[in-house]
């Protein structure tokens, strides 16, 4: 898995790819909570488009960095989950909890009129 950044404004955006498993999902969410302590006015927004597989470990990435942000009122966003990772948050029934949209540009635009 590859944790791939751009800045723009107050948001980082990650771009994830490969795999995220039980393996990887440690190491990337001491990236991001290093990230999250490094620029503490930023909200994030993670790109999904290159990842191939999530497990459960994975969504408690997302659950744990989106719990943080909020203490500090930012936010987490996420985009272009491809069908099977949706699958997991839908079947988890975690679709309520985040703000995912279909492309990076919809979710700038969702950070920007906050």
């Amino acid at each position: 898995m590859n944790l791939n950044l751009k800045k723009l404004d107050n948001t980082v955006i990650i771009y994830l790819e490969g795999r995220l498993d039980v393996h990887l999902s440690a190491d990337i969410e001491k990236e991001i909570n290093k990230l999250i302590e490094s620029d503490p006015a930023s909200s994030l927004l993670l790109n999904l488009k290159d990842v191939e597989y999530m497990s459960s470990s994975g969504l408690r990435i997302f659950v744990s960095t989106m719990r943080i942000l909020k203490e500090s009122n930012r936010k987490l966003v996420l985009c272009n989950m491809n069908n099977a990772v949706k699958k997991i948050f839908e079947v988890v029934e975690l679709t309520d909890m985040f703000d995912i949209f279909n492309t990076e540009d919809e979710a700038l635009k969702f950070l920007k009129s906050l």
